[in-house]
């Protein structure tokens, strides 16, 4: 366990955090409109997982929601699944009846595994991705590891041994999904939830070792880079070595995850160890597009739907402009104010009123302050 002072877990805003979220996203959208042979979306969507871990079992920590915890832990935890869902879920549907305008038949077809948190599971049930709403099994992981993360920590507590065993648990489970459950299509065996415990439990463990490192003011160094940089160069040598044949696609889907985890960890901790690391991070369009990031990732793979059939419906097959206006960076190009200009509106009608009723629902004080 590691000693620190109370509050140990108080939460400040971190600007850098907003801007590297902005950054991910950027990553995951240009990754799946522009489909470049490297997997530019993985290098922004596992670092959210990270992130996630990081900031959830902060909250956690900070206000003792522990399955079993001090007293007033039930109302505390019904608080915590509260502010998760008007921070998630209306926007989520908001998509989905979007999403059913267009129509995306796939909604139509499974609308109860959109309607909960299940469609990871459905993904891994069709072994495809929905169009439009492929990426929708990210949200369902989220909210999977929403309601089970309060039990886990109230676990395993503040012990970051427990913690590692997780990480070990996540690669294990992947290693038993590729080679006996998906063994023919291993990308599969990463949209569950178990497969993806390592990268929650590593944002845990930033959360840790950065609080224990706040807490001895006089020793603070910031960082060093190049764990990250390293960490990044061995992850950009596994995909270019992994590309030719199924084993050795399987081997990437048991390996990269886990892989990209530990470089978020140490870019996440490199650029928190000192404002000046990531003060390009605090910039104000990195703050704002931060803020709507949320509805960009959204709604990000309706628009090519939305933009291919205007295409296809006002273009005769013969015409010269369809093939060109069809090129990927055409489409992005074309489509980026508009997804811009979307999450703006999201956020202005509908997510920033949210999060103004979410002062509504603060948080009680812990009966016995933790300590990690």
């Amino acid at each position: 366990m590691l000693p620190l002072p109370n509050p140990p877990t108080a939460l400040r805003y971190q600007p850098e955090l907003m801007g590297f979220r902005a950054v991910a996203i950027g990553l995951v959208v240009l990754g799946h409109w522009l489909l470049p042979p490297f997997p530019l979306s993985e290098v922004g969507r596992l670092p959210l997982f990270v992130l996630s871990g990081y900031l959830i079992s902060g909250i956690i920590w900070k206000n003792d929601i522990y399955w079993g915890g001090s007293p007033g832990w039930t109302r505390r935890l019904g608080i915590f699944y509260t502010r998760r869902f008007l921070r998630i879920i209306p926007p989520y549907y908001l998509s989905l009846a979007l999403g059913a305008l267009l129509p995306l038949a796939t909604l139509y077809q499974y609308p109860g595994w959109f309607l909960l948190p299940l469609t990871n599971v459905l993904c891994y049930q069709l072994r495809s991705w929905p169009e439009g709403v492929g990426h929708y099994w990210t949200m369902a992981l989220e909210e999977q590891f929403y309601l089970i993360w309060p039990l886990a920590l109230g676990l395993l507590r503040q012990r970051a041994a427990g913690l590692w065993l997780l990480v070990a648990a996540g690669l294990a489970y992947r290693c038993y999904a590729v080679l006996y459950l998906v063994p023919a299509t291993p990308v599969y065996a990463t949209v569950l939830l178990p497969a993806c415990l390592d990268l929650f439990a590593l944002g845990a463990l930033l959360r840790l070792h950065t609080a224990a490192a706040r807490a001895r003011p006089g020793q603070r160094r910031p960082y060093p880079g190049w764990p990250a940089a390293a960490a990044g160069a061995a992850w950009g040598l596994l995909w270019a070595g992994t590309r030719a044949t199924l084993p050795a696609e399987q081997l990437w889907s048991v390996l990269a995850p886990g892989l990209g985890a530990v470089v978020s960890y140490f870019t996440l901790r490199w650029l928190m160890s000192s404002p000046r690391q990531g003060r390009w991070l605090a910039h104000p369009l990195a703050q704002w597009l931060g803020k709507r990031s949320y509805g960009m990732y959204l709604f990000h793979l309706m628009l090519p739907v939305f933009y291919q059939r205007l295409i296809y419906y006002f273009l005769p097959a013969a015409s010269a402009w369809r093939p060109w206006l069809l090129q990927p960076l055409v489409m992005a190009l074309a489509l980026l104010p508009l997804l811009v200009s979307l999450s703006a509106l999201s956020w202005h009608w509908l997510e920033a009123p949210l999060e103004r009723l979410k002062t509504r629902y603060a948080y009680e004080p812990a009966a016995v302050p933790q300590q990690i």
